[in-house]
């Protein structure tokens, strides 16, 4: 997985900078697929790589 800063990351794929910045702190309350979509596809990853599933 690649790692570059988060506004390089929100610029890189076309969003802004809070966005990026939630998913980074885990405040994600809603998952948009596209989003996720662009930021495996721009840091080389696979979506397990970003997100885990905890039961409550």
């Amino acid at each position: 997985m690649r790692k570059i800063p988060r506004n390089e990351l929100a610029r890189a794929i076309g969003t802004r900078f809070e966005v990026i910045d939630k998913w980074y702190s885990g405040d994600v309350s809603r998952i948009d697929a596209d989003i996720l979509a662009r930021i495996c596809y721009v840091l080389d990853c696979q979506v397990q790589d970003i997100l885990t599933y905890e039961k409550d």
